[in-house]
């Protein structure tokens, strides 16, 4: 994704170790167009190397958006602190996390609503609402500057 790119996928996939066997189910469930974040912490090279490659076949068919983490051009903030660090990383997408209660991280607290909403308006670059997301949810907070939502659950089979 370069910074001239307009089009935003409403939907993401997360890609990480949390989905192991259901990774190739929840693609499959993807709407077209959607996307996908791969952050597969602990993956060796190669093997990362390989899964996607292995997504971008699927992307193609699918005209599914990939994006990998550690390449910079997604970053997950939480406070305005890791907001403006993103905005001097000039990172062209970004993931505000946790706007609900997630199985993800259960000892987390979701951000309150208006802190999330300033923090999605204050960016320069797209903002995609994570954390207990769905596509019900995503209804109810979108109008507050989100431009999609991310997720994992709401993918699993």
């Amino acid at each position: 994704m370069t910074r001239r790119q307009t089009r935003i996928a409403r939907q993401w996939l997360i890609a990480d170790h949390r989905l192991a066997d259901g990774l190739w189910n929840a693609v499959r469930k993807l709407p077209r167009g959607s996307g996908i974040i791969v952050i597969y912490r602990g993956l060796a090279k190669r093997d990362r190397a390989k899964l996607l490659g292995k997504l971008r076949r699927q992307a193609n068919l699918r005209n599914l958006t990939i994006i990998d983490e550690r390449s910079g051009k997604a970053a997950r903030i939480h406070n305005v602190r890791e907001l403006r660090r993103a905005g001097l990383g000039r990172v062209p997408l970004l993931l505000l996390s946790s706007i609900f209660p997630t199985s993800s991280h259960p000892d987390w607290d979701p951000l309150p609503r208006m802190r999330a909403a300033t923090l999605a308006r204050q960016s320069a670059v797209p903002v995609i609402a994570l954390g207990g997301m769905d596509e019900r949810r995503f209804r109810r907070i979108e109008k507050l500057g989100f431009r999609g939502w991310a997720g994992i659950d709401a993918f699993r089979t």
